[in-house]
């Protein structure tokens, strides 16, 4: 373990939304370490998606604490854009909150497009392009405001494998290059050993298994180790 201070914790943290319904998430605790890459995985409604809630403010825990020490920004399905503005004004919405003039705010948003590929696209709106075009505007949206921690809520669970294997090889790229940590809920058991340095398995509102994936990066299809991992994992969830 490092000796460096998590930037998220959760300690003994439990969450429902109306005090005479089931708990959702029960008596959870980890920490996230800086640059770490953690990915959540599981069945639907085992509380997958009120970690991010929680963990970003959104919903507040009934019981235990939730310590955040980073700026964080959050990536939705989709990209979550707004239909009747242009990719640069998306892009733009993530400097809300920060005192940037809005000269500097356009060159650093047309940067971020430009690092994804996409800053010929500046002017379109998003109903003219295609699912990882508008998961990219969400990437760069969140990016301008220089997050050190980055939550991930099913980021390519609408693309197809090619767009989502190249997305996610950016993705990682870019987390390095910035020394980002990333916390990310997925529904595949691949994307989350190819990306994931830890991974958790979640079952019934409880961490039901930790997952230490430790190959190194860049990781491929075909290797024995990562096919095995992903094997491993997948006979952790419900029903495998």
């Amino acid at each position: 373990m490092s000796d460096q201070k998590p930037i998220l914790e959760f300690d003994n943290v439990s969450f429902s939304y109306e005090p005479q319904l089931p708990e959702i998430i029960h008596n959870v605790s980890f920490s996230l370490e800086p640059k770490s890459f953690t990915v959540i995985v599981g069945p639907s409604g085992s509380g997958k998606s009120t970690i991010l809630r929680l963990a970003i403010g959104l919903d507040k825990a009934q019981a235990g604490t939730v310590s955040l020490t980073a700026r964080t920004r959050m990536i939705f399905q989709s990209g979550a854009l707004l239909p009747w503005a242009t990719v640069l004004e998306n892009v733009l919405i993530g400097f809300t909150g920060l005192t940037v003039a809005p000269e500097e705010q356009k060159r650093q948003a047309l940067a971020a497009l430009a690092e994804l590929g996409i800053d010929a696209l500046a002017g379109n709106y998003p109903r003219a392009l295609s699912g990882g075009q508008r998961q990219r505007v969400g990437i760069a949206r969140a990016l301008v405001s220089d997050p050190e921690l980055m939550l991930l809520d099913e980021p390519f669970s609408a693309l197809d494998i090619e767009t989502s294997e190249r997305l996610a090889t950016e993705l990682l790229a870019i987390a390095a290059k910035k020394g980002m940590t990333m916390l990310m809920i997925s529904h595949s058991i691949d994307d989350a050993v190819m990306l994931a340095d830890r991974i958790f398995v979640f079952k019934d509102g409880v961490i039901a298994h930790t997952v230490d994936v430790a190959t190194t990066r860049p990781r491929k299809r075909g290797d024995a180790l990562v096919e095995h991992t992903i094997e491993s994992v997948k006979k952790l969830l419900p029903g495998e």
